[in-house]
């Protein structure tokens, strides 16, 4: 029993060790101003404050083209002098017949995916997805949606008339 003693009181010891390790970093002080013993022995850096000048904006007169250009402005561009003049609105363009949709899907008078074409001896259809309601329209030559009429379909291209106006939509892009 008398053996037992000095390694009971060696284990002791160790454990008394390992808790003042644990402890120590907690209860040493630390330097706020920079003086003083720091934990692990690294130095501090003190916290600079940014400057007046490290904040500021470059001159305004860089900003000429992001200053000329209405945010509220569909297209971005700037009103036309005769609608200054005039003291209106500028004149919003024609909606393109078509803008890039999502997962290049194209967007065809701004509501509707082009699904594709159907091009056989016997008929052909073009496939229009409503983007908000995926409602499907197939729409065969000389039939009119959203008052644009299908003029013709082949199976690289779609035009589309409105009046004078007349859109071609390439089905497949050119490399």
């Amino acid at each position: 029993m008398n053996a037992a003693r000095p390694t009971q009181a060696a284990l002791w010891s160790v454990a008394a060790l390992l808790l003042a390790a644990t402890i120590w970093p907690l209860a040493a002080p630390v330097a706020v101003d920079g003086q003083g013993p720091l934990v692990a022995g690294r130095g501090a850096k003190p916290f600079a404050a940014p400057s007046v000048g490290d904040l500021a904006l470059p001159p305004q007169e860089t900003f000429s083209a992001t200053l000329s250009r209405p945010l509220f402005t569909a297209t971005r561009r700037p009103p036309s002098p005769l609608a200054a003049l005039q003291g209106g609105p500028p004149p919003e363009p024609s909606t393109p017949v078509t803008t890039p949709g999502p997962k290049g899907m194209r967007l065809v008078l701004g509501v509707y995916y082009l699904r594709g074409v159907v091009v056989t001896p016997e008929r052909k259809l073009l496939l229009l997805q409503h983007h908000a309601t995926g409602r499907s329209l197939r729409l065969a030559e000389g039939e009119t949606v959203e008052g644009w009429t299908v003029a013709s379909i082949a199976s690289n291209e779609v035009v589309l008339r409105q009046g004078e106006r007349k859109e071609a939509i390439p089905l497949h892009e050119r490399k």
